[in-house]
């Protein structure tokens, strides 16, 4: 289990924030965080950053072979993003030592209870929360793992599970990609779902889930796994890939094959400018497009497969 991270601090404006945390996690960034406020490697800024102000931001990784080589990759690229706009200024630190203890910390900054639909409740563990008639209530402890349930992507995920769980006929099988703390198969358990896999090669992550999972008495109903998509059997009611566009894209057939005819495949992680990009790459597959969902920067892609 990594118990130290590298952290590596960028100066820069408040418009640019959004670009260099999607450019760090194309870098393999693990989280982000911008001065007092967590974000995690999907997230957009916050909408209350003062726009003509200079942030401090912190990009966490994994101790890489290569430090120096990183750090010139960071470099090269706030170079290019200040060839978007020359009025962008970047400054770069040396990257320094973080243990695990210190960074889970941060993540209790900016999570509160909050409610998605009509009766899931997702709240951290050390927050009390008084719960109205017919509410399941999910307790997250994310850890070192991605997936508060208030992140953009993750909530879009969320917004679309709970509505799936509100129709008749609602889906008794799921295959969550990039489980990270198991926010998504939680939500789907707590609601109804009859069995789901959970999977996610980070092994971390899949630590925290298994944590999550038997925290929320639902280790019967969910299994974890750091089997890759690639090698997993069976087929799913509902899958869900919360991960990078090019990784859904990448894993598009891989996908298809684990969806059950009739299912319905929900694609997130994905930035608005990517939207095409994802859309092109699913075109050819015997899918038909039921909705888009759309949260601040983020969009999520829902498909369904045609019944055999």
């Amino acid at each position: 289990m990594k118990t130290e991270w590298i952290s590596i601090e960028i100066s820069s404006p408040a418009a640019a924030v959004d670009l260099i945390c999607a450019t760090m996690a194309e870098f393999g960034c693990d989280g982000t965080v911008i001065e007092d406020a967590q974000l995690d490697t999907f997230i957009p800024p916050s909408p209350d950053l003062d726009p003509d102000a200079i942030y401090q931001l912190k990009a966490y990784f994994e101790e890489p072979g290569d430090q120096a080589g990183l750090l010139h990759q960071i470099e090269e690229s706030l170079n290019n993003l200040s060839a978007l706009n020359p009025s962008w200024k970047f400054g770069v630190s040396a990257a320094t030592t973080v243990r695990q203890e210190d960074w889970a910390e941060n993540w209790k900054q900016n999570f509160s209870a909050q409610r998605v639909g009509k009766h899931l409740v997702i709240k951290p563990t050390w927050e009390d929360f008084a719960p109205q008639k017919g509410d399941r209530i999910i307790e997250i402890d994310p850890g070192m793992a991605f997936g508060t349930g208030t992140h953009g992507t993750t909530l879009l995920c969320l917004e679309t599970i709970a509505e799936l769980f509100e129709q008749e006929n609602p889906p008794k099988t799921l295959l969550d990609v990039g489980t990270g703390s198991g926010i998504l198969a939680l939500g789907a358990a707590a609601l109804g779902c009859q069995r789901a896999l959970a999977c996610d090669i980070d092994e971390d992550a899949c630590r925290v889930a298994r944590q999550n999972i038997a925290a929320n008495n639902f280790s019967e109903q969910i299994t974890e796994t750091t089997e890759q998509l690639e090698k997993l059997t069976g087929q799913f009611d509902l899958v869900v890939a919360n991960i990078l566009a090019e990784e859904n894209v990448r894993l598009g057939q891989a996908l298809l094959n684990r969806l059950a005819p009739g299912g319905t495949l929900i694609l997130s992680g994905i930035l608005r400018e990517k939207e095409e990009f994802v859309r092109q790459g699913f075109a050819d597959y015997q899918l038909n497009s039921s909705a888009t969902r759309y949260h601040e920067d983020w969009i999520c892609l829902i498909y369904q497969s045609e019944r055999s």
